[in-house]
């Protein structure tokens, strides 16, 4: 059984570099990895190994964030949001297994440079938030990582424009993507995409990806709110417009 994938010396080095760097911003901000790390993965890999990878390394990787985002975690907004994203994590599933899911990664981009360009501008959700919002939020979240593991921007977006401070809105990514990630995995070995491969493609990245998170949440530490929601919006506008012309 062959867990290498079949990629050269190069790929690999192109891969593991992008993974550290995007570990970096997951420790810092809880989020935006897989947007970094997909699209250079799916170009050496092919979607369907690079997208349950992703998945898997970040689910693995979460545990390095999960004592923090524990402390700060408020399950009134946790929990809708994950209950109803595990409803749509098999329809995502399914149309990676079934689709390429290239056109779903643009139309999520446009989405991205959208709404980071709103809340530069000084806009935020200011209506009531409950449980049937956080619920919808969650069904969109849970839809697109299924399909792309990109699925961070809706809930992202959502939370950012939200009277929440950044370490409720870092907790609430971290758990949110725990849950939904674990019934993705259960997805894509029911639909047989957990091939030999992904093994190997994991061994690549989780040691560059766990160490730029570890440096992230040592940055995340040092960093006032707004400065992480400066920055946080500038990754999400610059992730948009690199996951559209990619």
């Amino acid at each position: 059984m062959e867990i290498w994938p079949d990629i050269s010396i190069v790929e690999a080095s192109a891969i593991a570099a992008v993974a550290f760097f995007a570990g970096v911003m997951r420790g810092f901000s809880g989020f935006g990895s897989a947007l970094m790390i997909v699209p250079v993965a799916s170009a050496f890999l092919g979607p369907q190994i690079a997208v349950p990878v992703v998945t898997a390394v970040h689910l693995v990787t979460s545990v390095q964030l999960l004592p923090r985002a524990l402390a700060d975690v408020e399950w009134a907004r946790v929990a809708p949001l994950s209950i109803a994203g595990c409803f749509t994590i098999p329809i995502g599933a399914w149309v990676l297994a079934t689709e390429d899911p290239e056109a779903i990664r643009k139309g999520i981009s446009v989405l991205i440079i959208f709404f980071a360009f709103m809340m530069m501008r000084g806009w935020r959700y200011t209506g009531r938030i409950n449980g049937w919002i956080m619920g919808a939020v969650g069904l969109i979240g849970g839809l697109i990582t299924g399909a792309a593991s990109v699925g961070g921007p809706p809930v992202v977006t959502f939370l950012m424009a939200g009277p929440f401070n950044a370490a409720q809105n870092r907790a609430a990514i971290i758990l949110y993507f725990i849950f939904v990630q674990t019934i993705a995995m259960a997805m894509y070995w029911i639909g047989g995409l957990l091939v030999a491969q992904i093994i190997g493609a994991c061994l690549l990245i989780m040691p560059t990806l766990m160490t730029g998170m570890w440096l992230g949440q040592n940055l995340f530490a040092k960093a006032s709110e707004a400065g992480f929601r400066r920055i946080a919006l500038i990754f999400l506008m610059v992730i948009g417009i690199a996951t559209l012309f990619l």
